[in-house]
């Protein structure tokens, strides 16, 4: 089950970096700020995905306390999909 949690966690941080990237890409071209809200937010959401791999190495005991981590990278990831989508 472990190797499971490895392989979509790393998945995660990938995909996550990989969007950051294009994101970036996008905003060089077209300059347009919302871009950046969507940048941040794949930037969070591959330093959620490194940190719950980290701790899924250092084998984090506090289970409550990575689910409320957890939770709080999410809500920073919502608040930017908001800023990119529904702003203007």
């Amino acid at each position: 089950m472990v190797a499971i949690v490895n392989v979509i966690l790393a998945a995660v941080a990938v995909v996550a970096f990989a969007l950051t990237a294009i994101a970036v890409l996008a905003w060089r071209r077209s300059r347009d700020t919302h871009l950046l809200f969507l940048a941040a937010a794949f930037v969070v959401f591959f330093g959620k995905g490194l940190l719950l791999t980290i701790a899924l190495f250092v084998g984090w005991a506090d289970l409550g306390e990575l689910i409320v981590l957890s939770g709080a990278f999410d809500l920073v990831i919502l608040a930017l999909f908001y800023g990119f989508t529904l702003r203007r």
